[in-house]
């Protein structure tokens, strides 16, 4: 058997998707490999974390691939944040049903990718900003600095991330993603905020 990186990582993402990173030992990483510790090392010298951390890099890519796509579908800037953020809950929604992520797993691997200062975030932001730039420019969204604006948005969504990936079905995700961006995008009051 050929032993390259990809390989490990496809492994590491069923052990880590199981077990968390805690309590996945590298023994459990090569176990479905037939390879010894030592194969392991000549790819990923720093072991099960450097793993981990390009199990992120990878994981991160393909679903800012999937934001990217799924907002160059959408003209509307009001239905582009919609786009983008389904891309990203559905395709982490699909990782925990094929890898049975149990919940105490999901809450430790998103601590732990929490915890890690990412480019990710970054480019989810930018994303973010754009439609809110264009909402401007259309005159759909207030004035406002829209870097703030798309941190604030992103701080709203990302908290409810881990609820909405663990939803039992993509139909009641899809129904909690409208309903928190209905509350983002025209809120709950009739009138603005101190209007009398």
């Amino acid at each position: 058997m050929h032993l390259d990186r990809e390989k490990i990582l496809e492994a590491a993402r069923v052990v880590f998707g199981r077990h968390g990173y805690r309590k996945a030992s590298l023994a459990d990483l090569v176990r479905p490999l037939g390879v010894a510790k030592t194969a392991i090392y000549h790819h990923f010298p720093r072991g099960k974390e450097e793993i981990f951390r390009a199990l992120i890099d990878r994981e991160e890519g393909a679903v800012l691939g999937e934001m990217e796509q799924a907002v160059a579908s959408v003209a509307d800037p009001r239905h582009g944040l919609r786009a983008l953020f389904l891309a990203k809950v559905t395709h982490f929604q699909e990782l925990r049903r094929l890898l049975c992520v149990p919940r105490d797993v999901g809450e430790e691997v998103a601590a732990l990718y929490g915890a890690h200062g990412t480019t990710f975030r970054e480019r989810e932001r930018s994303l973010i900003a754009a439609f809110i730039r264009r909402g401007q420019e259309e005159g759909l969204f207030r004035p406002g600095d829209p870097d703030r604006l798309a941190r604030t948005v992103q701080s709203v969504l990302n908290r409810q991330e881990l609820a909405l990936v663990f939803e039992e079905t993509p139909e009641v995700m899809t129904r909690e993603v409208d309903e928190l961006l209905d509350l983002i995008l025209y809120g709950i009051m009739k009138e603005g905020y101190g209007d009398d």
